[in-house]
């Protein structure tokens, strides 16, 4: 009976021991399974959250992971059907495009073929997204599954206008009801926007295509570098963007708690110049402001390498970017010559205007004191990004000088070429500095009605010569995007442009 009794209880201990296990297993999946909230540090806040009524990347970067276009391009060109199940030519200006099935906006309404033709007539009649429309004649429905994009001419470039940002397929039944309530379908979906302070997304359950277990982002407005670096190391915040060049290379060297981030970016830093102002309108002017800038110490001192000194507005990781269009290397005495030659051999004074950016700020200083050596006395003003944004769009506002920047999402020149320089654009808001050249005009709208890749390339370098001469804006770098993360966040995807996917994070 003894030994029965010892036998009986290591029988339970046993099967207790063993239970215990399982759910000490059970809790581990749990805790794998676990949906998690991400929050990132961002530099500046957002505008809107209507891809058709923006160019800022602020907004587009929080607009791409609420919205889906009917194709997307990767990081190798590649254009990939997101909301298009398929493109199909009928001939050189008629194309079919078939629309997937099973589809949601994040309200649970199933994407339509009329949802996609009310967003893409949006879009066309949008003065903003003239750029990406401007070959369209007209979107037609031919069934419940398929439109007919009709365009003026053999269009090379249709597909990548259809996935630009400004061509996100939005819930019509929403926006009629709310012309501020944008639904979209892709993986996020607005929870709260606090103004000045953070924007919160969360999951949109209508979304299928992720294998995430994030529930919700939280995007902080943190204007201050070194402040989302602090925030970073201390665990307030899981991801921080746009570090300054040293703190990323602090904390590139955490290995054991941070996954650091640098590339490429398809972005240029440019000054513009408001061609009203009668000192900026004559080129001889613009010029002598293009020698007098340091651009390596710029990229030395302020970036501490961490850019590229610019010798076009394209940036160089675009197709089409020239190489050998006209730089301009500092040089002090051909500046004052210029000047001379200008009638402003004193120098004269002016604003220039920048975002609260740190190393902006600091760009605008050293350009504050290359200038002084020519006699060009410059005050700086800062503003915040969104008033920033609205003060440099603004064309009843004088802006003399401005620092700003452009992205390229497409890998396509024309996306930056045609909106900042043609003389269309004046009326978009985003030829802001009022440029006007006929030839430049005829070279573009050229370019856009050639389908050979190679003679589209010549024509847009050419147009890049005569910006570097002409000078409206005077491209100063090429930056590099960076950002850091917790080594606890798997399998982030991040786009040239520097905008977040999260369709395959996970956070363990």
């Amino acid at each position: 009976m003894k030994k029965k009794f010892i036998y009986l209880c290591l029988l339970v201990t046993i099967v207790l021991l063993g239970c215990f296990g399982k759910e000490k297993e059970n809790e581990e999946v749990v805790k794998t399974n676990e949906e998690k909230v991400i929050t990132i540090a961002e530099k500046a806040e957002i505008k809107t959250l209507d891809p058709q009524n923006t160019v800022d990347s602020a907004s587009l970067s929080v607009i791409q992971m609420i919205n889906q276009r009917l194709f997307k391009i990767d990081n190798n060109g590649n254009i990939i059907p997101e909301i298009a199940e398929e493109a199909t030519k009928v001939d050189e200006k008629t194309t079919l495009i078939k629309i997937k099935k099973d589809l949601f906006f994040s309200n649970g309404e199933p994407v339509t073929v009329d949802d996609v033709l009310f967003s893409l007539n949006r879009a066309k009649e949008s003065p903003r997204m003239t750029q990406d429309f401007y070959m369209i004649e007209s979107f037609e429905k031919v069934d419940d599954s398929t439109i007919k994009v009709k365009t003026f001419y053999e269009a090379g470039n249709l597909l990548h206008k259809l996935a630009s940002m400004g061509a996100s397929i939005m819930s019509k039944k929403a926006l009629e009801e709310n012309e501020t309530n944008i639904v979209g379908s892709g993986m996020f979906k607005l929870k709260e926007w606090v103004a000045g302070d953070r924007l919160v997304l969360e999951r949109n359950t209508y979304f299928k295509d992720a294998n995430s277990n994030i529930k919700e982002i939280v995007i902080k407005f943190i204007p201050e570098a070194n402040s989302r670096m602090i925030m970073l190391e201390t665990g307030e915040v899981d991801i921080a963007e746009s570090l300054l060049p040293l703190d990323f290379q602090k904390i590139s060297k955490e290995g054991d708690k941070f996954v650091s981030v640098e590339m490429q970016s398809s972005s240029n830093m440019f000054i513009g110049f408001d061609l009203r102002d009668k000192h900026l309108a004559d080129k001889r002017v613009r010029q002598a402001i293009a020698y007098a800038i340091n651009n390596e110490d710029i990229v030395d001192s302020i970036y501490n390498g961490s850019a590229t000194v610019a010798t076009s507005p394209i940036p160089k990781i675009t197709t089409g970017h020239n190489e050998n269009s006209n730089p301009y290397t500092q040089n002090i005495e051909k500046a004052k010559e210029l000047l001379a030659e200008a009638g402003y051999a004193d120098g004269f004074n002016i604003v220039l205007n920048v975002n609260e950016d740190n190393q902006r700020v600091d760009t605008a200083v050293v350009i504050q004191d290359n200038l002084k050596a020519i006699g060009i006395n410059v005050e700086i003003k800062t503003y915040q990004w969104a008033s920033y944004v609205a003060f440099v769009e603004n064309p009843a506002q004088e802006k003399g000088m401005f620092l700003m920047a452009w992205n390229i999402a497409n890998d396509d020149p024309d996306e930056l070429l045609y909106p900042l320089y043609h003389s269309s654009q004046i009326d978009a808001h985003t030829n802001v500095v009022f440029y006007k050249n006929e030839e430049f005009d005829n070279l573009i709208s050229k370019a856009r009605e050639t389908t050979d890749k190679e003679k589209r390339i010549e024509l847009y370098k050419k147009a890049q010569d005569i910006i570097q001469e002409e000078l409206p804006h005077y491209a100063i770098l090429y930056p590099m995007q960076n950002f850091a993360y917790k080594k606890s966040i798997k399998g982030i995807e991040v786009s040239k442009r520097g905008y977040f996917n999260f369709q395959n994070t996970i956070v363990e």
